[in-house]
């Protein structure tokens, strides 16, 4: 965080023009696709068993609602990790980390911290075409590209 003040400080003291934004995702964990596991074994090398024990935590998970004495039927979860649990965080963020390449690839600053990411760029001038690539990459961290 102290890396990201100090971009925009430093922009801002030589009166340059600096973006900041900042993306709360929090609800991405409830729409994590469960197919997402088979890229743990793709990019990070997770096989096996290890690979097996993750499939069953992420899809064995089922829910209903509660409302006073009334009841839902149980339905499956078809998609999100568990909040709150440490392998939740972590499927999360190995989710997640394709946004790195995203936000690189429009050369883009980015501090990333679980479900918050701040998008940062300071131009050389206040020229729209410096700027509007930090509107690009954050459309683009929204579909997921």
């Amino acid at each position: 965080m102290l890396h990201v003040l100090n971009v925009v400080y430093s922009a801002v003291d030589s009166k340059r023009p600096a973006l900041l934004v900042v993306l709360d995702i929090s609800a991405a964990f409830d729409t994590i696709s469960h197919s997402f596991v088979s890229r743990l074994e793709s990019d990070y090398g997770v096989q096996s068993d290890v690979l097996k024990w993750i499939q069953s935590y992420v899809m064995d998970w089922k829910q209903f609602l509660k409302l006073g004495r009334h009841t839902s039927s149980t339905r499956p979860c078809t998609a999100g990790v568990p909040q709150g649990s440490v392998l939740g965080r972590l499927l999360f963020t190995a989710y997640v980390s394709p946004n790195g390449h995203v936000n690189e690839s429009f050369s883009i600053g980015y501090h990333q911290f679980a479900d918050d990411i701040q998008l940062f760029v300071a131009a050389d001038r206040a020229d729209s075409a410096d700027l509007t690539c930090i509107t690009d990459c954050s459309d683009a961290v929204r579909r997921g590209s």
